[in-house]
């Protein structure tokens, strides 16, 4: 449950970011579930148990940096289909 909260907590202000980003503009369905997809991801980053799902997620989406999920963002490299995302995504909603 602390573990929840600190991520909670720890990405918070990229949640405002994304949510702000979609509420200021028409966006579709597909940037609904990127933004969900960046979001889960940043909660992950204080996850220490998902180091290994999420070190794969940051290689198969060419992220130049790892704790900056925005940074060099492709939305066609985000693909939840990929099978790297769904340990990292289950890990998640696990905590």
């Amino acid at each position: 449950r602390l573990e929840w909260l600190g991520a909670l907590n720890a990405a918070h202000e990229l949640k405002v970011i994304l949510k702000t980003a979609l509420d200021n503009r028409q966006h579709s369905q597909d940037d609904d579930t990127d933004a969900k997809m960046v979001w889960m991801y940043a909660l992950s980053l204080s996850i220490p148990s998902l180091a290994q799902c999420r070190d794969a997620w940051s290689r198969t989406v060419q992220m130049q940096e790892p704790t900056n999920p925005l940074k060099s963002y492709n939305s066609e490299l985000w693909d939840c289909r990929k099978a790297e995302w769904r340990p990292l995504d289950l890990g998640v909603q696990d905590a």
